[in-house]
């Protein structure tokens, strides 16, 4: 089974999600997998598989994939790309339904007598991105209260921060970006949620962790990776099937991570992508994903130690504080370090104190 992935996309966060989904699947189903940035290898004369899991966020690139492989007699099954069905009856999609889940977001926002919410760091070249922008002019926001990733993030937030009293709400096109912005207005004496509600779409532990006052319409990206595979299995033993979409709700979880219950109807509204800068490839979001990838492995022991140790405190009293031996918390924090090579631990552990505290 192959997987073609966008090559600028591929060492993302969000990519990295989705691949675990596959592959966690296709090795329950005992399914070899394939992963590759170029199209090569559907000249290699070893190569007659019938469908092929496309992954990547750009329209444009997906637009290409997906009519290559038609061209070859290959169905696509695309993820990360909002749904075009329509334009592409013979692809199939695994997409999260973006439509409900603004509404929800929406609709929490108003229930706490937010009303006026800007849009931030929507990415032009996120075709699923493009679609949040469409549903939240759908719901009500306005054009001009739309602040698109353009330079870099500092740049963007900053030209949010320049209107942010018109606002008392800020929906956040991912909890990276959310992230970023709550740090920066935090650096600003804004009290969170109490001045300023900050809601997003994403996965990340840092978005989870209990002091960060965000909340999150959960993209399930794992569980799409894992849906694909179902897609592909489903389309390979059933040939008079030429398609099989599916859409994944987002849970809506609030300050204390209980699930909103808000059902609202359903529709479907398409957007056309814009070209637009590298996100990926920003600074602030380059650390704010190092910090993700040195918290994705931690547990709930791991973050109170790290808290402790960035605070200074010795590893005895650690110890004693947290009834565990001290080899315990050296074990624990050797593991955490390895997942930046090349970093200092002082470098780690002023990252970390960022987003800990």
């Amino acid at each position: 089974m192959h997987v073609l992935v966008e090559a600028s996309y591929m060492n993302s966060h969000w990519c990295a999600h989705y691949l675990r989904g596959i592959t966690a699947q296709a090795k329950r189903k005992n399914m070899p997998v394939s992963v590759h940035t170029t199209t090569e290898f559907l000249d290699d004369p070893s190569f007659n598989d019938t469908h092929v899991i496309v992954l990547g966020s750009s329209l444009t690139w997906a637009s290409r994939s997906m009519n290559l492989l038609y061209s070859r007699d290959v169905r696509p099954i695309v993820l990360a790309v909002a749904n075009y069905q329509k334009q592409f009856p013979f692809a199939s999609f695994i997409t999260m339904d973006y439509d409900d889940a603004m509404r929800k977001l929406m609709k929490f926002l108003h229930a706490g007598g937010r009303t006026k919410t800007a849009f931030f760091s929507g990415n032009t070249k996120s075709s699923t991105d493009m679609q949040k922008v469409a549903n939240y002019l759908q719901e009500g926001g306005r054009e001009q209260d739309i602040f698109h990733f353009e330079g870099t993030l500092r740049e963007t937030t900053d030209r949010l921060l320049a209107r942010i009293d018109e606002f008392d709400s800020v929906l956040c096109a991912n909890d990276v970006s959310a992230v970023v912005l709550m740090k920066r207005l935090e650096s600003l004496g804004f009290n969170l949620p109490e001045d300023m509600h900050i809601v997003s779409f994403g996965d990340t532990v840092l978005a989870n962790l209990e002091i960060h006052n965000i909340a999150v319409a959960k993209v399930k990206s794992v569980e799409a990776g894992k849906l694909a595979i179902s897609a592909y299995r489903l389309l390979k033993s059933n040939p008079s099937i030429s398609s099989a979409s599916m859409l994944l709700h987002c849970d809506i979880y609030d300050y204390h991570y209980d699930p909103v219950d808000i059902k609202l109807e359903h529709t479907r509204m398409l957007f056309d992508r814009h070209v637009g800068a590298n996100f990926f490839r920003d600074p602030d979001v380059e650390r704010v994903l190092l910090v993700e990838k040195l918290l994705s492995g931690c547990d709930k022991l791991d973050i109170q130690i790290l808290r402790e140790v960035i605070s200074k405190e010795s590893y005895s009293k650690i110890a004693a504080k947290l009834f565990i031996a001290e080899n315990t918390i050296s074990y624990r924090i050797k593991k955490i370090l390895a997942g930046a090579p090349g970093k200092s631990k002082e470098e780690i552990f002023d990252l970390l104190a960022e987003f800990l505290f």
